[in-house]
C-alpha cells in the first residue's frame, strides 16, 4: 500500500487566518485531503511554499 503525501507535521492549530499553523493548509484542504486526487493534493502543495513565505515576511496584509 502506498502511503499518501501530505504537509502535516502535526503541528495542528489554526491562525486567526484560518491556516494551520503547521502546514498552512485551510481547514477545507485539511478535511479534504484523503478525498482529492493526487493532482488536487499537488497542486495544494505547490502553494504552501507561497503561503509560508508571505507569512514569514508579513506580506499578508498587504
Amino acid at each position: 500500500m502506498k502511503t499518501m503525501e501530505t504537509p502535516c507535521i502535526h503541528v495542528c492549530q489554526l491562525s486567526p487566518e484560518g491556516l494551520c499553523t503547521g502546514c498552512h493548509r485551510t481547514i477545507a484542504e485539511i478535511t479534504g485531503w484523503s478525498g482529492f486526487t493526487a493532482a488536487e493534493r499537488h497542486r495544494i502543495m505547490s502553494e504552501l511554499h507561497r503561503r509560508r513565505t508571505t507569512k514569514a515576511t508579513g506580506m499578508e496584509n498587504a
